[in-house]
This record gives C-alpha cells, sequence and structure tokens, in this order.
C-alpha cells in the first residue's frame, strides 16, 4: 500500500547550481542575474530591457555576491535558471578581460596580441566574445572600465561582474569554457 509520508525526493540540482558552487568553492563570489526568455526578452518583464540575461536578480546585485554555499542554494532553488554573476577586483581575486565581438572587440584583442604576445588564461566563450580570467594583484586597485585596452574590450575589476558559464546568452548560446571543447 502507497502512502503520502510527506517527504519529498530530491530533485537533480541544475547545472547553474552546481556551476555557482564550484565557483563559490574556488573562491569567486556569486549571486543570480535575471535570465533570458526563449523568446530573447529578459526575465525581468521589461520591456525593451537593455541588459538582457545580464543583471542581478537581487536588490543588492554585485554587492550581495557571496562564498556562502546556504544562500546560493536559496538563490537557485527560488530562480533555478538564474544566469550567474561572478563578482571581480579583489573580492573574488580575478580580473576579467571581457572581448565584445559585436563591438569590435575581436580585431581589437587580435592587434594587442599582435603587438605584446599571446596570453595564455582561462577563458570563456560568451554569447558574442570572450572572457580571459585573470588573477587579480593583491594589494592593487584595479578599475572597471570600458574600452580599456581596446576598442570593444572591457575591464571588469572592483565593483563589476562578469557573467559565467553555464550561463544562458540572449540570442541562445551559452557561455561555456574553452577548455570544455577540447
Amino acid at each position: 500500500m502507497d502512502f503520502d509520508d510527506g517527504r519529498v525526493e530530491e530533485l537533480t540540482p541544475s547545472p547553474l547550481l552546481l556551476a555557482a558552487i564550484g565557483y563559490a568553492e574556488k573562491g569567486w563570489k556569486v549571486f543570480p542575474l535575471h535570465p533570458p526568455n526563449l523568446d530573447g526578452t529578459c526575465s525581468c518583464m521589461k520591456s525593451r530591457c537593455p541588459d538582457v540575461g545580464k543583471h542581478p536578480r537581487t536588490e543588492h546585485g554585485v554587492k550581495a555576491a557571496t562564498t556562502e554555499l546556504e544562500t546560493i542554494h536559496q538563490w537557485w532553488t527560488w530562480w533555478p535558471q538564474a544566469n550567474i554573476g561572478i563578482a571581480t577586483g579583489s573580492t573574488s581575486g580575478i580580473v576579467v578581460i571581457d572581448i565584445d565581438g559585436d563591438r569590435g572587440g575581436i580585431e581589437s584583442w587580435q592587434e594587442f596580441q599582435d603587438m605584446h604576445g599571446r596570453i595564455e588564461t582561462l577563458t570563456s566563450k560568451t554569447g558574442a566574445g570572450l572572457h580571459l580570467y585573470l588573477i587579480c594583484p593583491v594589494g592593487v586597485s584595479l578599475k572597471s572600465v570600458s574600452n580599456g585596452i581596446g576598442v570593444g574590450i572591457d575591464v571588469r575589476a572592483e565593483g563589476g561582474y562578469v557573467v559565467a558559464p553555464p550561463s544562458l546568452h540572449w540570442n541562445g548560446n551559452r557561455y561555456r569554457w574553452e577548455a570544455e571543447e577540447e
């Protein structure tokens, strides 16, 4: 005889939750972002949202970023499809070079590498470009800046954040680590 004893079978954690936990275990502070809907609109429901899939779900945004696993579990229980934001700068110990392909960043990055050499580092493919993850120098305060290295190349450092794999870009592509493709 079957009966309901009130227990709920634990669901398989989403890949987004598992990734957020993994980043937190590296010491990278994370927080949830609004994901894009299947039709390309933003889950924030604002018409013509300028930052589809890239802006915070929490009231305090990047300031709420944490490595606290209980909070991370709670956020991705509330919003299982939330994209993942990682705080940059000294808070997480990383600086990210954000290369936007749709703003000429790929060409600018190639020119930079032709002049200075190739940089080998942890890299993710975004919906339209690349994120290069670098260790933030201890005791040095680097500012986030647009077009800081060249046209279409932004530096995400103090007070900034990036969208991390396996988040969903508004164009339907998932952010992914280059190393996963090899």
